[in-house]
């Protein structure tokens, strides 16, 4: 059986961490997003696997090459027109039997993956998730465990099963989405309405219910969330330096370092070569490798990203606050800073929550900061 992976989008949303590489590059517990499918389809037994890739391609390719250090042999299908996963689908070649599609901008581990190779039948499948929030995803109604509808992001949501994007599909849906791709549509047809498709011409569709690990990051504040559900499935470290206290569950990459006297609270996970000064405060936050922090400095609930270089005595303070991205605002009840990569951050600095500071953004030492600080942009 063979692995499609669905990664040509570009993840505008998740910026300032997605400005020079694609949403599936972006690391959660110290890999990219991608290689949490890559490694359940291998787990699995699925070692062919087709990577459908678009923006900053050459990125992914850089990192998974042909697939043998991950124990796969990875091809490449390149998206040029990024307009909707039917077209992703279509860009891929054709299958002779049925086949896995994944989107790799989630995580998933091996559970969920063999738990969709479970159902029943030979026909098209797809893994469903339970969801405290269903009106952000495509919501499944079932009949039993026959899909009877698919509906894309509802006011009033019907169920509170969500579709996780992983599929088992016929290669008569390959053949769907090319058909689809070829007509002129001012909004081109996504998987989840191809199945629907399907479903109205009575075809069935089986859902498979699974409490296996399935997280998504759409902004960058949910990144703290896909980390903390990382974590609560088992990803985590024991690390061991003198002086530092640790809340489990944490993690901790290669080559760390951590000052004496500083505390570790629940959820932190800290990148490859990170280096942390004496007597830090961090609580729920997400450093990304290379990332360097002065002494004496309080952290909560925030995002550094990789190669930022932040002064002794900095602040980062969390509380209700709201954030403008991409597509407007946002009320957050309880959140830090978001801070891009290559950043400069002298000391004394604050950071009042919400604020986001581009990549390789600048601050001057003893600076109060709030808003959007755009890339490469200075305060001084």
């Amino acid at each position: 059986m063979r692995g499609v992976i669905l990664s040509a989008g570009e993840g505008s949303r998740l910026r300032p961490f997605t400005s020079d590489k694609p949403k599936p590059m972006v690391c959660a517990a110290n890999k990219p997003i991608m290689q949490h499918a890559v490694e359940a389809l291998v787990a699995n037994g699925i070692k062919d696997i087709v990577i459908v890739a678009g923006y900053h391609r050459e990125r992914i390719q850089s990192h998974f090459g042909d697939g043998k250090k991950f124990g796969a042999r990875v091809t490449y299908a390149f998206q040029d027109v990024l307009s909707s996963t039917a077209r992703a689908l279509a860009t891929a070649p054709a299958p002779r039997e049925p086949f896995l599609v994944l989107s790799g901008d989630n995580v998933v581990d091996a559970a969920l993956v063999k738990s969709l190779l479970g159902a029943p039948g030979a026909g098209p499948a797809l893994a469903i998730h339970r969801s405290d929030h269903p009106h952000r995803y495509g919501v499944i109604t079932l009949d039993g465990s026959r899909v009877q509808a698919v509906v894309e992001k509802p006011r009033d949501p019907q169920s509170e099963w969500v579709n996780t994007g992983v599929y088992r599909l016929t290669p008569e849906f390959h053949a769907r989405a090319t058909k689809a791709t070829e007509q002129p549509f001012e909004h081109p047809p996504g998987l989840p309405d191809l199945l629907q498709a399907a479903i109205d011409e009575g075809v069935r569709v089986e859902a498979v219910k699974t409490d296996a690990l399935w997280s998504d990051a759409v902004y960058p504040w949910d990144l703290l969330r896909v980390h903390a559900d990382i974590l609560r499935n088992g990803r985590t470290s024991q690390p061991v330096f003198p002086g530092v206290h640790v809340e489990q569950p944490v993690l901790v990459g290669e080559g760390a370092s951590i000052g004496p006297g500083t505390i570790l609270n629940v959820g932190t996970c800290i990148g490859n070569n990170v280096n942390i000064g004496p007597n830090c405060v961090l609580e729920n936050c997400v450093i990304y490798d290379d990332v360097q922090i002065g002494a004496s400095s309080i952290l909560r609930n925030t995002i550094i990203g990789e190669g930022t270089r932040i002064a002794p005595r900095f602040t980062a303070i969390s509380d209700a606050c709201d954030i403008r991205t991409t597509d407007g605002w946002h009320h957050l009840d309880d959140f830090g800073s978001i801070i891009g990569e290559d950043a400069r951050i002298g000391g004394n600095v604050v950071l009042l929550p919400g604020t986001v500071l581009g990549n390789r953004a600048r601050v001057a030492h003893a600076k109060t900061v709030h808003g959007n600080i755009e890339d490469n942009a200075s305060v001084v």
